[in-house]
């Protein structure tokens, strides 16, 4: 039902605030359409995915060469030169498109996989309001909310509609729409704005803007934006797309103007154009001119990159969903990966967050004092782990004699209550609630020094008894920690308990440095960044020292992770670089992470750095295969200019065996593996210089049959190889380069590693022995090669059925060595693809070994350089 936009003046309902909206007044609204519902998604529609998928740049410039194909096919055959079409437009010259058509049913069946996925973890994790209708409090989705109904706020909980105070008191953050971080304290008749976090208090209110009517949608998009990090990533494969535009257009140009320019001049000589004389007025000179740029413009386009990315994340994120994982955002599983410093909570985080009173003390009579703490405790409000274990040890008495309950501050810490006669209560922190001198303070410290938490309840000022508590520390904790010092995370523990208190349970769950912990009560925001330093353990910390924190550690150059499940973590939250919160937390701290964990177990974690990694390392290594391909093709456009043809040496089906084994098969068992090696550099540190060297490598591949045919003719010396050779030396020597490539990315060889390459090398042999004239050939797969005779070609009619297994096609596919192109390769050609694939593997190798040296002082020099720009901005 999609909310009814309030043009039209609309009957409202000033039901009672203790009974709320009854049945009949809910079912007109619905039946109005004034509901919460917005028609700002943010998710998209199945048939947008299709069309994100469909219209590409890749795709739209793969599918228009194909089109232009089709029209000079179409154009030949009609004219009278079918055999021409036939020659030069062959079943092979689109193949090509597979690529993208792999690239739109991967990309949308995965996308819509991930969509379904997320689609149904978020109804588990959907947000619930309580409203009052009939009398009686229900709680519904936030969707389920219609205009004027009685809606109750508490700490914790973001307002989902614009609704009025009618009873109550409570303090909100509104910076999701005034940017200021300051609390704003709210009484009745005051406006509570969508997307606004109840801090402290409780209210009752009367939702007064619905749908699309609010600021809701907006607001929960800025959420994400505040929260997001970019992909750098996406970043740079944007940037890559930009830059194969302009590459596209300077190839297409080049290609076209050599070759009309060389037959122009040289179009008569029938020796350069295989016996034939070449015209720019003749169809068939345009055929081979447009299908050579064709080739060019195909060899560029890196097209399965972008697929291999998304379908990485992807499979990621589903993989992470089965373990009750849910990524709220595609590429922030490559922000996660990126950390070099968590920040850890240490309620619910190293402990499972339930408690038990382990002790206590009284400086009354006991039963007094027990009577004071089931008072506070009825008159609390929401509960949370402290109160919960002091429910289940003392109850409480909702029928106390209350005048006002005072909501838990994390700037004060502490709650309480104020009787009818004016005297206060108050629960908390003993630092905060007793005097300084007070001698029970060394109790305090003994019992935080053991890794217990003190409460302190005090009556006008006066102590009456202390609480003492223990965390249930998880089991998973010492293993996670573990995990993340293996894998070069650094660990800080940021918590608003005592520093001894959180101390001592961080030794217990094996933090190191633990013993360097530190209370933030009273410290200045400056004086954060030269703590965040020293210490490793920050007890006492106020939301803005939490913010304060991620920023300092962020300044001094670092990918700070955040976890957090209260209103006091939204600040430092929105300002992480990855963000993590729980199936527990408040709507506002689930709000703003990339990472909920539905099972509240942040042992998860692991997973999530892990394949984060896994994610951002196979790509970039995946990526070098890819850019290869364009970069040496690029080159090859120039380096073919000097030589008789031109480009005309080289052909679409030329790269096919080198971009279906090497590339398609060997970067997508690459993306597949497990990886846990922390990111150093970014992705044009660490794919761009391979990617060129790997370039050069493949473009000495392509242009070396060419100048083993040019240099002895030209020369008037014996050939070392046969014209008829140099597309098969091109195919073939190109795809062991490729393999060599391929070989040196995998260092160090694990299983999976070997695996891949022996794939790769199987694929290779597989499609050169399927179809030799294309896979080695370079030349066109054609209707003759399926028959022998064609009685009618236009038509297209088999003669009989043996002539189809007689033809030439199905000779090649089960005897590959009586091909045209295995049978005239000469002896000189073996010999050459024996020496290049003996050299190619070291060749590549020792260019690594400099580029990698250059790469690292490359990051290194950027690392110094960032970190002196934030040292020189902090001044």
């Amino acid at each position: 039902m999609a909310t009814k936009t309030l043009k039209e003046p609309v009957v409202r309902f000033e039901s009672d605030p203790n009974k709320g909206l009854s049945e009949e007044q809910v079912t007109q609204r619905i039946q109005q359409g004034l509901t919460n519902v917005t028609r700002n998604k943010v998710e998209k529609s199945y048939g947008r995915i299709i069309f994100d998928n469909l219209f590409t740049f890749f795709n739209i410039v793969l599918f228009s060469i194909a089109i232009v194909f089709l029209i000079f096919t179409i154009y030949l055959s009609s004219t009278g030169h079918a055999d021409v079409a036939n020659k030069y437009f062959g079943f092979s010259k689109f193949t090509f498109l597979l690529n993208p058509i792999l690239n739109l049913i991967m990309g949308t069946t995965q996308e819509f996989h991930s969509k379904r996925i997320l689609h149904n973890l978020r109804i588990v994790t959907e947000a619930k309001r309580r409203v009052l209708r009939d009398g009686v409090e229900r709680e519904i989705s936030s969707n389920s909310i219609v205009l004027d109904d009685i809606l109750l706020l508490k700490a914790g909980e973001q307002a989902s509609c614009d609704v009025i105070v009618l009873d109550g008191y409570c303090e909100v953050d509104e910076s999701m729409l005034t940017g200021e971080s300051d609390f704003v304290k709210k009484n009745a008749g005051d406006t509570i704005y969508s997307g606004s976090t109840i801090i402290v208090g409780s209210v009752t209110t009367r939702v007064e803007k619905i749908g699309d009517e609010t600021l809701a949608s907006t607001l929960s998009q800025k959420v994400k934006a505040l929260s997001r990090h970019k992909s750098e990533l996406m970043r740079n494969i944007n940037r890559l797309i930009n830059i194969m535009s302009v590459v596209l257009l300077v190839v297409v140009a080049v290609v076209v103007g050599t070759l009309c320019y060389k037959v122009a001049v040289h179009g008569s000589e029938t020796d350069i154009w295989d016996g034939m004389e070449m015209s720019l007025s003749d169809p068939t000179t345009w055929s081979r001119i447009i299908v050579t740029a064709g080739a060019f413009a195909i060899g560029v386009i890196p097209t399965g990159l972008v697929l291999i990315t998304s379908v990485t994340l992807a499979v990621s994120i589903i993989s992470l969903s089965r373990q009750r994982t849910m990524i709220q955002e595609l590429y922030a599983l490559e922000n996660l990966s990126r950390v070099d410093v968590i920040c850890l909570d240490k309620t619910g985080t190293l402990t499972d967050g339930t408690m038990e009173v382990v002790e206590n003390r009284y400086f009354i009579p006991q039963e007094e004092a027990e009577k004071h703490i089931r008072s506070l405790l009825g008159a609390k409000g929401p509960t949370n782990q402290t109160s919960e274990a002091l429910i289940r040890y003392y109850g409480k008495d909702e029928a106390a004699p209350i005048k006002e309950a005072i909501p838990f501050s994390s700037a004060h810490k502490y709650s309480g209550i104020v009787y009818e006669d004016g005297k206060k209560l108050l629960l908390g922190a003993p630092e905060y609630l007793l005097d300084k001198d007070n001698k029970e303070l060394i109790y305090v410290k003994e019992k935080a020094s053991e890794g217990k938490r003190v409460l302190a309840l005090i009556l006008e000022d006066k102590p009456i008894a202390l609480f003492v508590l223990k965390d249930n520390i998880r089991p998973s904790a010492p293993s996670t920690l573990s995990f993340f010092y293996e894998n070069g995370v650094d660990v800080k523990i940021i918590s608003g308990d005592n520093q001894f208190t959180v101390s001592k349970i961080a030794e217990q769950c094996g933090v190191q440095n633990a013993d360097k912990a530190i209370s933030l009560e009273g410290v200045a925001l400056e004086e954060i960044p030269a703590i965040s330093r020293k210490y490793t353990i920050f007890a006492r910390v106020s939301p803005e020292q939490k913010q304060a924190l991620v920023e300092a550690l962020q300044a001094d150059g670092h990918k700070v992770a955040m976890t957090g499940d209260g209103v006091n973590d939204i600040l430092a939250l929105r300002k992480a670089n990855a963000s993590i919160s729980f199936a527990n937390a408040t709507d506002a701290a689930k709000s703003c992470a990339d990472v909920v964990l539905l099972d509240n177990d942040f042992s998860h974690l692991k997973e999530v750095v892990g394949q984060g990694r896994r994610v951002v390392n196979n790509i970039q290594r995946s990526a070098v295969l890819f850019l290869m391909k364009t970069i040496a093709v690029f080159c090859l456009a120039f380096a073919l200019i000097p030589t008789n043809k031109g480009q005309m040496w080289y052909s679409v089906e030329n790269v096919y065996m080198l971009e279906a084994a090497v590339i398609g098969t060997g970067g997508f068992l690459m993306s597949l593996e497990g990886s846990k090696t922390p990111i150093r550099g970014n992705f044009v540190q660490n794919v761009y210089p391979r990617a060129a060297m790997a370039g050069l490598l493949v473009l000495v591949a392509a242009a070396l049959p060419v100048m083993l045919y040019r240099i002895p003719y030209r020369l008037n010396l014996d050939p070392i190889i046969i014209e008829s050779n140099v597309r098969p030396l091109i195919s073939l020597l190109t795809t062991i380069a490729g393999l060599a490539v391929t070989i040196i990315i995998c260092l160090p060889f694990t299983k999976w590693r070997i695996i891949t390459i022996v794939v790769t090398i199987f694929v290779a042999m597989a499609l050169g022995f399927m179809l030799p004239t294309s896979y080695i050939g370079g030349e066109a797969t054609n209707a003759q090669m399926f028959k022998e005779y064609i009685d009618d070609y236009a038509t297209m009619h088999w003669t009989t059925a043996s002539n189809f297994f007689e033809s030439q096609f199905m000779r090649e596919f089960f005897q590959p060595w009586n091909s045209p192109a295995v049978r005239n390769l000469s002896i000189n050609c073996v010999f050459v693809m024996l020496a290049f694939a003996v050299i190619a593997v070291p060749l590549y190798y020792l260019g690594m070994r400099v580029v990698n040296v250059k790469v690292k002082d490359w990051i290194i020099k950027t690392e110094e350089a960032q970190k002196a720009e934030f040292a020189r901005q902090k001044e």
